[in-house]
């Protein structure tokens, strides 16, 4: 039978539990690590600091150091993840249009979410405290900031930011889900760009769309 560090053979003695001293952006990177492994196969309420510390080796003192509290914890996993996703948003230009700049930000997070579907699920895990993720609420941000414009030189076609905010989600979700949940169906290769058509049309007044 093969056996790893993290995870010794049934009946054999378990790993000596390790502590921070010493090691500290070891022991971090290592439990963040072991956390993201768990979230992905049982979620947040799969996930408890036993089965942490079984996995990556660090006592559960070690871990209420570094994180706190179960949700700090988890809330450290996805920041991880979602900080490249927020440094990609950064990266694209704004040019004083925002409706350009919406549609970019749209494509490259859907680009991203399919070619790292684990990063997408651990972004969309549901129990995640509102407002722990400090990335993710930067990003968010960005993509409100970009709808108060065009409300703000009058090409929304509503004043409720939050719903406009809402429906792009809503719509951009959808369309990665399906691609990751079903990845042998024949999609067909004007999906996208329709989509963001129809949500453009929606969201934009006539003749503001950005393509």
């Amino acid at each position: 039978m093969t056996t790893t560090p993290n995870s010794p053979a049934r009946g054999k003695p378990r790993a000596r539990r390790r502590t921070v001293s010493g090691r500290g952006e070891d022991s971090r990177a290592s439990i963040l690590a072991a956390t993201q492994a768990l979230l992905l196969e049982g979620g947040v309420d799969g996930l408890s600091i036993r089965k942490l510390s079984e996995l990556c080796g660090y006592t559960a003192p070690t871990i209420y150091h570094h994180f706190g509290d179960k949700a700090g914890l988890v809330a450290a996993a996805v920041e991880e993840r979602f900080r490249e996703v927020h440094d990609l948003m950064l990266a694209i230009p704004r040019n004083g249009d925002a409706a350009r700049y919406l549609d970019d930000v749209a494509r490259a997070f859907l680009r991203f979410s399919l070619a790292n579907p684990e990063h997408y699920r651990l972004l969309s895990l549901p129990g995640i405290e509102p407002g722990s993720v400090p990335s993710a609420e930067a990003a968010r941000e960005l993509v409100k900031e970009a709808l108060l414009q065009l409300a703000r030189e009058g090409t929304l076609a509503t004043r409720d930011i939050d719903a406009a905010y809402e429906t792009t989600w809503a719509m951009l979700h959808g369309l990665i889900s399906l691609r990751l949940q079903l990845p042998d169906y024949p999609f067909s290769d004007q999906l996208v760009d329709l989509a963001f058509e129809v949500i453009q049309g929606g969201l934009l007044r006539r003749g503001a769309q950005s393509r």
